[in-house]
């Protein structure tokens, strides 16, 4: 029986705290939410275009600061050099040739440009070479040389007559260095000019060929650096 009274009175209790006045709601139980709070969205305006490339400077301009002055490039001079009129050679002389048959086949040369002196590059020296047919008495083969200047009818007279190597098949050659040319120093723009000569071992004249006469230059390193 007192269990019945209890059980009876609580749920009394129960109905009555639901019709309390809005005051005392606080005595009533509150729901309490286990979400966190609302996150926010956010996001690039529609307009916004990342470039990944762009890089911040400032904008060129072609104005230089107050105060400044403007930097102007002074154009370097320019040497024109001036062109020097070479003389017309001379006939040859008829007496530089023999009426016999000619021997000489062929000649080359290592360079046409010898120079002297100092402050330039060049080539000191020379190298020549001739093919010669076979012929019965033939034993040597000379180089004889001689300097013209290149604007003045000025020359030596021919010199040398060097005893060319051969390889016993025909051909000579020899080497010719700038001291072995006599008087070199005399001539500042030059032609080397060169003739071969076949001779016994008496030195009886077998064959000349024909001069050269314009093929190689000698010129002075201080006619080469003029302007």
């Amino acid at each position: 029986m007192k269990r019945i009274i209890i059980i009876t009175a609580i749920i009394s209790l129960l109905a009555g705290c639901a019709s309390l006045p809005e005051s005392l709601a606080f005595l009533q139980p509150t729901q309490t939410s286990t979400q966190g709070p609302t996150p926010t969205a956010f996001g690039m305006p529609d307009t916004f275009t990342p470039d990944l490339f762009a890089i911040h400077t400032a904008e060129a301009t072609t104005t230089p600061p107050t105060g400044t002055p403007r930097v102007t490039e002074t154009p370097r001079p320019t040497f024109t050099p001036t062109v020097r009129p070479t003389i017309t050679l001379e006939p040859l002389d008829v007496s530089l040739f023999t009426p016999g048959p000619q021997l000489f086949v062929s000649a080359q040369r290592s360079t046409n440009q010898l120079v002297w002196g100092y402050g330039c590059d060049g080539a000191r020296s020379v190298k020549l070479i001739t093919t010669v047919m076979k012929k019965r008495g033939l034993r040597y083969v000379l180089l004889f040389v001689r300097l013209q200047d290149k604007y003045s009818g000025r020359k030596t007279p021919w010199g040398a007559g060097a005893i060319m190597n051969d390889n016993d098949k025909g051909t000579y050659f020899y080497t010719l260095h700038i001291e072995q040319i006599v008087d070199h120093k005399d001539f500042q723009d030059a032609w080397l000019q060169y003739q071969f000569v076949a001779s016994t071992v008496g030195l009886t004249v077998l064959s000349r060929s024909i001069v050269s006469r314009t093929d190689i230059s000698l010129t002075s390193c201080r006619a080469m650096n003029m302007p």
